[in-house]
């Protein structure tokens, strides 16, 4: 179940319970973070209808979210029972928020579409003439010029996915590990900027600029220990690192390491079994995904996709590296790969966006 899925259904149940046009009801993303009780999901449709169909109700205005959740509530028993929708459980809470439980084919189903996630994340295939903007940051001055450019390609770039035109090809193939500036492509490194990707690379530059807020950051500002926003020469800190502490080396080996991971998957390489609320998490930032992306575009914002990416990666981590307490050999299992392919799916279609590469190879 994709969360353009669920909003669909629960749109379509609104519109049964008041009679309204299903073209006239607001679209509000269901999230994951937003779930109570257990679910895997949550919509904040009820409360956005209670102002406009409270004259109908019966209720009193502080009860009418939770009248209006409760009939939409209700409305979904009937299309389940009618086999149009295959939920395991709907709730509401005291937000008046449906609480919606998946059942295991709809979460199957969750990890198979973000694989694909160029058309998760924008709802649209990712094909057709064009060019991606992706402009030469060696080519600014000031290392803060660099980074409006960094930033105005992620911005151009992010709008071209989620925008009416149709988006050119998305990402694909084998990448490595290798940077243009750190590697040697670029010989001549004459200005503070050019000289700064020589330090740090261009994609943990691109990280870097895109990580924090303010478009005019002062020098001396950092968005995390060793994380200045504008890495020079002289000062890269851990954005040159190739360690955790370092956001753009971590989302790149997050990428590589479900790629592999999914590639070992299909040799029959036997790894640990996981924890199931590991999988649980992982699973619910994926949920939230394409509402990220899409606030992150109305917004103009890249921070937001990159925080995002990180808190991916991280719940990726916990997912790969704690694993339940298993001895013997013979409980170890092949991990199913559907969970590291939606993984390296999501954050190699944000990097892609953002303009860094997502190597594929440990």
């Amino acid at each position: 179940m994709t969360p353009r899925g669920l909003e669909a259904a629960v749109r379509g149940a609104a519109a049964r319970a008041f009679g309204l046009d299903p073209a006239r009801i607001p679209f509000v993303w269901p999230r994951n973070d937003h779930a109570g009780e257990g679910a895997d999901a949550a919509t904040a449709l009820p409360p956005r209808l209670a102002g406009s169909v409270g004259d109908r109700l019966d209720a009193s205005r502080g009860d009418r979210r939770a009248v209006v959740a409760a009939r939409v509530a209700d409305v979904l028993a009937d299309m389940r029972d009618e086999g149009l929708v295959d939920f395991d459980r709907v709730s509401c809470d005291g937000r008046g928020f449906l609480n919606v439980t998946f059942t295991g084919r709809q979460r199957e189903a969750l990890l198979a579409a973000a694989a694909d996630a160029p058309r998760f994340l924008t709802g649209r295939e990712w094909d057709g003439p064009g060019e991606w903007p992706s402009s030469a940051l060696h080519e600014a001055g000031p290392v803060a010029q660099a980074r409006r450019l960094a930033r105005a390609d992620a911005r151009a770039r992010i709008g071209l996915a989620v925008g009416p035109r149709t988006p050119p090809p998305g990402p694909a193939g084998e990448v490595s590990w290798r940077d243009p500036y750190l590697d040697g492509g670029h010989r001549e490194l004459i200005t503070p900027a050019a000289r700064a990707l020589g330090a740090v690379g261009e994609d943990s530059a691109r990280v870097a600029f895109c990580r924090s807020v303010p478009e005019r950051p002062r020098d001396t500002e950092t968005t995390g220990r060793d994380l200045p926003v504008l890495p020079s020469a002289e000062y890269p800190g851990a954005w040159a690192r190739l360690t955790d502490a370092n956001p753009a080396f971590r989302l790149r080996y997050a990428h590589a390491h479900a790629v592999s991971l999914c590639r070992w998957a299909a040799e029959g390489a036997p790894t640990p079994a996981v924890r199931p609320e590991h999988t649980a998490s992982v699973r619910g930032l994926l949920f939230d995904g394409p509402s990220v992306l899409d606030t992150a575009a109305r917004r103009e914002e890249p921070h937001i996709l990159v925080r995002y990416l990180e808190t991916l990666a991280s719940a990726y981590d916990e997912w790969r590296t704690c694993p339940t307490a298993v001895s013997e050999p013979a409980e170890r299992t092949v991990t199913d790969p559907a969970l590291p392919a939606a993984v390296a799916g999501v954050i190699r279609t944000g990097l892609f966006l953002l303009g860094v590469s997502a190597p594929t190879r440990l």
